[in-house]
């Protein structure tokens, strides 16, 4: 995948096709690709295997992932033994303000503004200008993963749901199954959308949501779906 296949200038329905959906799931031992903190230090997620780490990807541009940020802090609060981390990805929603990322030097600015301009107490992590991570994780714009003290994966949720990752941490503590239930796409209030998507283009970025929002929920749906019959 290209670099203009992967920074998309518009967001689209089609950067998502979930019928040939990809992606580290349950069982699989994480990878050991190196990031960069906001420092711009390199930092790999294996270093931090001995405890239990949580993953959220994300970016500047995405509502749904601006709209989580106060529950999630909350989330990691409850649990000060875990390891949060929301690594920063292609931008959800490009336009004339935020553009596509070009550079890795592009990226790691809208990662500290990021952190500037929004009340994300976790540690930022910044992707390869190719999303190297990104794209092991399975390309979603606001996943979710638990990563055991072992290094191998125990939850992905396709779209982060924080009460979830809240019941998983608490069953992984407790030595029980965790549920490995689907989340389905789960809104934030339009508050966030509007406000984050006029920071990224203004009305142009806006109407690429709304018009595009409602097929990205239902491919979604037939993912989930076709999922379901594929274990029946």
């Amino acid at each position: 995948m290209n670099n203009d296949t992967y920074n998309y200038k518009t967001f689209s329905p089609h950067s998502y096709d979930f019928t040939k959906q990809v992606g580290l799931t349950s069982g699989d031992v994480f990878p050991p690709i190196e990031l960069t903190n906001l420092a711009g230090e390199p930092v790999n997620i294996s270093d931090y295997f001995g405890k239990i780490i949580v993953l959220e990807t994300g970016s500047i541009t995405c509502p749904l992932y601006v709209g989580k940020i106060k529950s999630m802090n909350a989330v990691a609060a409850d649990f000060p033994d875990v390891q949060f981390f929301v690594i920063y990805i292609r931008e959800a929603h490009p336009g004339k303000k935020i553009h596509a990322h070009q550079q890795l030097e592009q990226k790691e600015r809208q990662a500290q503004r990021l952190q500037q301009s929004e009340p994300e107490n976790r540690t930022i992590l910044i992707d390869t200008l190719d999303g190297k991570l990104h794209q092991k994780l399975g390309l979603l714009p606001n996943t979710a993963f638990i990563i055991g003290a072992d290094g191998v994966v125990k939850y992905r949720a396709d779209w982060n749901i924080p009460a979830r990752i809240s019941d998983a941490l608490i069953a992984l503590h407790n030595n029980q199954a965790i549920s490995q239930e689907p989340a389905d796409f789960t809104p934030v209030p339009a508050k966030y959308s509007l406000r984050v998507l006029a920071r990224a283009g203004g009305l142009p970025a806006i109407w690429d949501f709304i018009s595009h929002l409602p097929q990205l929920i239902k491919q979604h749906k037939t993912h989930l779906k076709n999922r379901g019959k594929a274990k029946d």
